[in-house]
């Protein structure tokens, strides 16, 4: 409707109706502490540890993004997807040789940044099919399965693709009993609902022995359960970058142990992980970071059996309730200071003295633990990888969880992240920055320039 149409004030009816004055009474939210509430808050922080071992000197660092565009003009719900995922390797001794690298030389940045690699996905959305397939979700299905087949670090060899990574995660589900990495048991057909179907690791197309069906080895994720034909998919594509972005943590891990088998854990030894975003795993392919958990704790049992340092994977959280409230009390924190946020503190605090449940945060969706961090002259949210291999006794688990004394390496954590404080984004630290300088799909021009794409090839 055209503005010459719209009335102005048509807000105030809402603002002065009763029925929204007595919702909003109703309505809680964050506060900030009393005085009495501070002291107390101000009694979890404890001074920063000393790190316990030597920085890794190369840093991976991985962030994702992901965008709809529209195939015409005239045709808005006719959309493509796509997904971009940045992978940037950043090596220390080359960053601390910029002179002030606060305010870094650009073009030193940009050498420096020569060793970033993208990964870019493609997604029938809306109103889209695929290859003849007779319906978005089942486009959508054969589209993530093909690209996770096909994205691989050797042409010739499919064991080294994203879908084969797959396959050793699942080896380490629970209700896989008999630990094969060259199959797995599929929760159900996506067609027919049929429960508990084999599916192999193999080039061949499968389907299902009670419908005849195609089935996808990616079907495990079951995104394709938040794929529709009539609505936007943006939410299977988001769901899609965060599994992504946290596979490709093992997947690197994998390749490096199976292909490097005499020099791996020197390798390892120097290396560490920085996300963009918290170590978890939301939604239907939330089983994934459980699997993550037990594979991560066991390449880092195996790193300290010889004498190596544990691998470091780290996420930085730059929003979020738990992101707002520490930015409420942040002056009053004492510098060089730490805190591993327990489910007590989140429930009295973050969550206005809600009753305490009977399991615990992220119980089913991360594999890291929040930590806030001040240092001398910035504030910090970060995950630091869990370290255990398990939650299966979630008593035990929720209290030790919180408890900074199992973290032998959360020194580490601390120094990487002061060594690295950007101060073009006060929360975030450079490898992090610059991944998402890379990864970033903006509106406008990079979204732009996809839906030109879209309209041009369709």
């Amino acid at each position: 409707m055209s503005d010459i149409f719209v009335d102005r004030t048509s807000h105030i009816d809402i603002v002065d109706n009763p029925d929204v004055k007595s919702f909003l009474e109703k309505c809680e939210y964050i506060r900030e502490p009393s005085e009495d509430e501070l002291n107390s808050i101000l009694n979890y922080f404890i001074s920063v540890p000393k790190p316990e071992y030597e920085l890794p000197q190369n840093i991976i660092s991985i962030d994702g993004s992901n965008y709809e565009a529209s195939v015409r003009e005239e045709l808005p719900f006719t959309r493509i997807g796509f997904v971009k995922i940045s992978n940037l390797l950043m090596n220390r001794k080359n960053f601390n040789k910029l002179s002030n690298h606060h305010f870094v030389d650009p073009f030193a940045v940009a050498k420096m940044s020569q060793s970033n690699d993208s990964l870019t996905f493609a997604f029938p959305s809306t109103n889209i099919c695929f290859e003849g397939e007779k319906n978005v979700r089942d486009s959508f299905r054969k589209a993530l399965d093909d690209s996770l087949y096909k994205k691989r670090f050797r042409e010739d060899d499919a064991s080294t693709s994203l879908r084969t990574t797959l396959f050793h995660l699942a080896a380490l589900k629970t209700d896989n009993s008999d630990k094969s990495i060259d199959k797995f048991i599929l929760y159900k057909c996506p067609s027919c609902e049929q429960k508990d179907i084999e599916i192999w690791d193999v080039p061949e197309t499968q389907y299902c022995p009670h419908c005849g069906e195609k089935v996808y080895p990616s079907d495990c994720l079951r995104i394709w359960e938040d794929v529709g034909d009539w609505h936007s998919n943006q939410a299977a594509l988001t769901r899609f970058t965060n599994a992504i972005t946290n596979l490709l943590v093992v997947h690197y891990i994998r390749y490096i142990k199976e292909n490097n088998t005499d020099s791996y854990l020197n390798t390892l030894d120097d290396l560490c992980f920085v996300l963009n975003g918290p170590l978890a795993i939301f939604g239907n392919p939330a089983w994934l970071h459980g699997c993550i958990l037990k594979y991560l704790y066991d390449i880092n049992k195996e790193l300290i059996s010889h004498n190596k340092k544990p691998i470091i994977v780290m996420g930085i959280i730059k929003s979020g309730a738990i992101c707002d409230y520490f930015k409420m009390i942040e002056n009053s924190v004492p510098k060089n200071s730490i805190f591993s946020v327990s489910d007590d503190f989140r429930d009295k605090y973050i969550y206005f003295d809600r009753e305490p449940s009977s399991t615990t945060f992220g119980a089913e969706t991360y594999y890291g633990q929040d930590f806030l961090l001040k240092t001398n002259d910035k504030v910090f949210v970060f995950n630091a990888l869990l370290p255990f291999r398990d939650k299966h006794n979630t008593t035990v688990f929720k209290k030790e969880k919180s408890n900074i004394l199992n973290y032998n390496n959360i020194g580490t954590y601390v120094k990487l992240i002061e060594e690295f404080e950007c101060d073009l984004h006060s929360s975030t630290i450079v490898p992090i920055a610059l991944a998402e300088k890379y990864s970033a799909i903006s509106l406008e021009p990079g979204g732009r320039v996809l839906d030109l794409l879209a309209k041009s090839s369709v």
